[in-house]
């Protein structure tokens, strides 16, 4: 008698393959239904529609009574997913020895509609159903719920259906947990947090050589490929982080961020993103030295060219001309990150920041303030010229990744000094006038955070800057705006303070 497997999945990479193994190879009877039965269908794989399915009483968990299926008529008689649970019906009175099932995940369900209604809709409850019976009869029927195990389930033993059925546990859990995140969310309460953690490898070291680390799979992650097949590390993952966090504020424009130890060394926005790379190096030539840089746009020859010409750790960037992906290469050294996830898209991207303390689990929104037209005010006599204003919006964005206190001095779309990590906000606008020296003249000076002493504004007007941008909102606002107007110096206030620890 063959075996028979139920397969319905949201991710269909490899399933041709697998399927065709499944009914030619292992003599399985393939049932299905939806999208998944057409593109078996098409592909020329035997396969049998789930809606002209019928055969034994016995079901993967059990048997549906006639209480459960009159409760569960009765809970979804005005939903849609009447006909879904017509299909578990049928599907009830089978017998399988492998369910093959992936969902597509609820927050893709929910980005693509912002109506709570339109989205509860949308939560399945039928493939969740069945996952948890498949998994719950382990012993009996091989559940997969991950293409990465299709051709590992083909020969688990017991101990190896097991293994599964956990992780398909988890994949319902995680799905559930979504689903109640949405709705806290809806009704503005959070009063419960489930952090869910799969484990994708161990990794050679954390942050130090004598640190333990590993990583895992988050419910929002990037897609992206490394083009030379070298190992991220620990803290590439981190640096790769904070340049396309950057380069994601100018995602429509040529713009380049070079960081080290997870603090931006340059940035900076060009006519091409070769000129774009040369400011943002400018800044800096130091601290890029073995620093890891974004591009927000193709890198062309010549700019792999500069970069070969100096020590990387790893560039980031949408895409690499044919040239420049094997001179890139050719670099021992160099990993080469291929960002696929659009960084429009990417900008957009819900994440969570958490910091774990002995004294509490902080979880924070991650930082994803605008300058907003009511706040963003000129508060001076002397205006800022358009050029100032242009490059004081640059300059507080790149001030959002900046380590607190920051200040930077920009110029022409490029960073020409930053200064971060200082205790108070004197010290950082004292250091980051002194880094840029004479360039400050008619540059804008960025702060991160309120300035309160009228020491920076001293030293701004002795360096000759021509525009400050900073948050204000505090007691010294009145008397800092006397001295800007007293001598000829613009400031603008946002109402918005950027702290990055």
């Amino acid at each position: 008698m063959k075996r028979r497997a139920f397969i319905s999945v949201y991710d269909k990479a490899s399933l041709e393959d697998f399927a065709r193994n499944l009914v030619e190879k292992f003599d399985y009877e393939i049932v299905s239904m939806g999208e998944t039965y057409e593109l078996l269908k098409s592909a020329g794989i035997e396969v049998i529609d789930i809606k002209d399915f019928a055969g034994t009483p016995n079901v993967l968990s059990g048997k549906f009574n006639a209480l459960t299926e009159t409760i569960l008529a009765g809970i979804l008689q005005n939903t849609p997913d009447v006909e879904a649970l017509n299909q578990v019906e049928k599907f009830a009175i089978k017998n399988f020895d492998m369910v093959v099932i992936n969902m597509k995940p609820f927050e893709k369900i929910a980005l693509s509609s912002g109506n709570i209604d339109d989205i509860v809709k949308q939560v399945d409850i039928v493939e969740s159903t069945l996952l948890r019976a498949a998994a719950k009869n382990y012993k009996n029927v091989t559940v997969i719920c991950d293409k990465v195990d299709y051709y590992v389930a083909l020969n688990a033993n017991d101990y190896g259906r097991m293994k599964l059925a956990a992780k398909a546990f988890k994949i319902v859990s995680n799905y559930d947990n979504a689903v109640c995140s949405i709705l806290s969310d809806e009704i503005g309460e959070k009063p419960f947090k489930n952090i869910t953690l799969e484990k994708i490898c161990d990794m050679s070291h954390g942050e130090n050589a004598h640190q333990k680390a590993r990583m895992y799979k988050g419910d929002t992650m990037v897609a992206y490929e490394i083009l030379n097949e070298k190992e991220l590390s620990y803290n590439d993952i981190l640096n790769l982080t904070e340049v396309t966090n950057i380069v994601s504020e100018f995602y429509d424009m040529n713009a380049v961020a070079i960081a080290r130890h997870t603090k931006p060394c340059g940035v900076a926005f060009g006519k091409s993103i070769y000129e774009a790379y040369s400011k943002a190096f400018d800044c800096d030539p130091m601290s890029s030295y073995y620093g890891t840089v974004a591009f927000s746009n193709t890198v062309d020859i010549d700019t792999a060219k500069h970069v070969n010409s100096m020590s990387v750790e790893a560039v980031i960037a949408p895409d690499y001309d044919e040239k420049a992906k094997e001179l890139l290469c050719e670099n021992p050294d160099l990993k080469i990150v291929k960002l696929i996830t659009p960084l429009k898209e990417y900008k957009k991207m819900y994440v969570e920041e958490i910091a774990v303390t002995p004294f509490a689990i902080l979880i924070q929104d991650r930082n994803s303030s605008e300058l907003n037209k009511e706040m963003f005010k000129v508060v001076t006599k002397e205006k800022p010229s358009a050029d100032q204003v242009e490059d004081a919006i640059f300059g507080w964005k790149v001030a959002k990744y900046a380590k607190t206190n920051a200040a930077l001095i920009v110029k022409n779309g490029k960073t020409l000094a930053i200064s971060q990590g200082h205790t108070n906000t004197i010290s950082a606008v004292e250091s980051v006038l002194n880094m840029a020296a004479d360039a400050a003249n008619e540059a804008v000076l960025v702060s991160d955070c309120a300035i309160s002493a009228e020491d920076c504004i001293y030293a701004a007007i002795q360096n000759r800057v021509g525009l400050i941008i900073q948050p204000g909102g505090t007691v010294k606002d009145s008397r800092l705006i006397e001295l800007c107007d007293k001598y000829g110096m613009a400031m603008i206030t946002t109402g918005i303070r950027n702290y990055t620890h």
